[in-house]
């Protein structure tokens, strides 16, 4: 038997448009937000919480200001209703991590939408994959706690 799902309310265009801001993360991507994104987004991640495209925009502007690059390679979505999940590769290169060197990460996010736009997003990621075992101090120890949690 042949079970029919709802029309997900997510316009494909929506999520068409994030992915394509995220494949090609730069500077010159930030006027997209406000097209892509809620004026009242509320975007959640592992290191932040940002309320309103104006503060996800100067998250953004600061965020690509430090890397060298950053991209993303994104699944195609799971879509439910308003929401979607999305499940993420990222790489990027931070001159202070790994001598620049590229790093990836994965991820995944959830978003809600309100008027064809993203108004709730949160990230989901491995903090310490992404940052704290790359410190020259703090990487040992923590690659020494997963270790002993193995």
């Amino acid at each position: 038997m042949i079970k029919h799902f709802p029309e997900p309310a997510i316009a494909p265009d929506v999520l068409s448009r994030l992915c394509e801001f995220y494949r090609h993360l730069e500077m010159s991507q930030l006027p997209q937000l406000s097209r892509i994104y809620h004026p009242h987004v509320v975007f959640i991640d592992p290191v932040s919480h940002y309320d309103g495209v104006d503060a996800l925009e100067r998250y953004f502007s600061q965020l690509l200001k430090k890397v060298n690059y950053c991209r993303f390679e994104i699944q195609p979505p799971l879509l439910q209703g308003d929401e979607a999940s999305l499940f993420w590769q990222m790489e990027f290169s931070h001159p202070s991590l790994k001598k620049g060197q590229a790093m990836f990460l994965h991820g995944a996010s959830h978003v809600r939408l309100s008027d064809n736009r993203i108004i709730y997003q949160r990230d989901y990621y491995d903090l310490g994959a992404m940052l704290y075992e790359h410190l020259p101090l703090l990487g040992g120890a923590v690659r020494a706690v997963k270790a002993r949690l193995k």
